[in-house]
């Protein structure tokens, strides 16, 4: 017979990288649905679209912003992805 595992009454270093995620999924939500209703951005590194390590996306609620930036630290919008 097989049992479910309940993934909140459990230490996250037992789970499964999948079950952590599962975990992890309701806060990250939240996390999310705060910052844009606040008008911010998340700040992420995606291969696909981001041609250098010094590229970033600035994902906003309604669009997501290819950003360079330079040896300065300063952000250069590039364009919207």
């Amino acid at each position: 017979m097989s049992t479910v595992r309940d993934i909140f009454s459990i230490s996250i270093f037992e789970l499964t990288e999948e079950e952590f995620r599962e975990r992890l999924r309701p806060t990250a939500e939240a996390v999310i649905k705060e910052k844009f209703a606040k008008g911010g951005y998340f700040t992420y590194y995606d291969p696909a679209v981001c041609p250098t390590s010094a590229h970033t996306v600035h994902e906003y609620r309604d669009r997501k912003e290819l950003v360079w930036i330079d040896h300065n630290w300063k952000e250069h919008f590039v364009k919207i992805v």
